[in-house]
């Protein structure tokens, strides 16, 4: 008796897996939360043409990106980002803000706030879950950063939306 092989959908690939640290809780597909999160990295960034000259180089911007998108749910910092890049804190945060017009942590805020707000859209997760799954610490914090960034309540724009 001979063994069939394995159909290739069957197989997952690492990418695939959730990543380390997501709440047991979420109900979404781990795929999907990550296409979200390179949707809202690609919106901040828009072209890839703009890291020249003194600016971090796309090389390091890339690994950077790629972590602050496995790693959104959890806190780090930008001695974190740094390390990823290589760089000393102080040197990164100079280059960041050359390329992208934000410093760090204003970025990570906007990708995570861009995030939740598709995530809100789409009215599948409770805002509690959105919150976490965002990277807020709480839903009082992300609710309290929502309204100041958009003027309006999490819960206000999933009804306008």
């Amino acid at each position: 008796m001979s063994r069939q092989p394995i159909p290739n959908h069957v197989h997952r690939r690492r990418s695939d897996l959730p990543p380390v640290g997501m709440p047991a809780r979420m109900n979404i597909p781990a795929m999907r939360l990550r296409e979200e999160i390179a949707v809202a990295i690609n919106w901040e960034l828009g072209s890839a043409d703009q890291f020249t000259g003194k600016q971090i180089d796309c090389r390091r911007m890339s690994r950077v990106m790629a972590f602050v998108g496995q790693h959104i749910e959890q806190n780090f910092t930008v001695a974190d980002l740094a390390d990823v890049a290589c760089m000393s804190p102080a040197h990164f945060a100079r280059s960041f803000k050359l390329a992208t017009g934000r410093c760090p942590h204003a970025f990570v805020s906007r990708i995570r706030l861009t995030l939740a707000k598709r995530m809100l859209a789409d009215h599948q997760l409770p805002i509690s879950d959105v919150a976490l799954s965002a990277g807020f610490s709480s839903q009082s914090n992300f609710a309290r950063a929502f309204r100041d960034a958009t003027g309006m309540t999490p819960r206000d724009y999933r009804a306008a939306s």
